[in-house]
């Protein structure tokens, strides 16, 4: 079994496995498609590892890491690392200079559903 996931802002349909992901869903495949192979390496997929046990506490995060500069990445790359991003502020540094409208929409989507983990 292969476990697969959508890391598009948006839904994704794979026609000959029968999916239609929702952003950031994962899901086990028996096999690998054509079409998933596809996505796989255009960066609309990307393989999932299997849960591991969290630990106990939580690794403290690397308060000096700077900001990675989204305009020298790929929108896909772009769109990955804002899914990965956990805090808020840097979020909203990244709205304030993002010009391409699908990373600021995946920008808006992961505010959102942040915002909404708070409350």
């Amino acid at each position: 079994m292969n476990r697969i996931k959508n890391i598009r802002p948006g839904v994704l349909v794979i026609p000959d496995a029968g999916l239609k992901l929702k952003p950031g869903q994962v899901v086990e495949v028996e096999r690998l498609t054509k079409q998933i192979q596809a996505a796989l390496k255009n960066g609309r997929l990307a393989m999932a590892d299997k849960p591991k046990q969290e630990p106990l506490a939580p690794p403290e995060p690397d308060q000096d890491a700077e900001p990675v500069d989204l305009s020298k990445l790929s929108a896909t790359d772009a769109i990955s690392k804002v899914n990965e991003e956990a805090n808020p502020e840097t979020l909203k540094g990244y709205m304030e200079t993002e010009k391409r409208r699908t990373v600021i929409d995946a920008l808006k989507s992961r505010l959102e559903g942040l915002q909404g983990a708070t409350e």
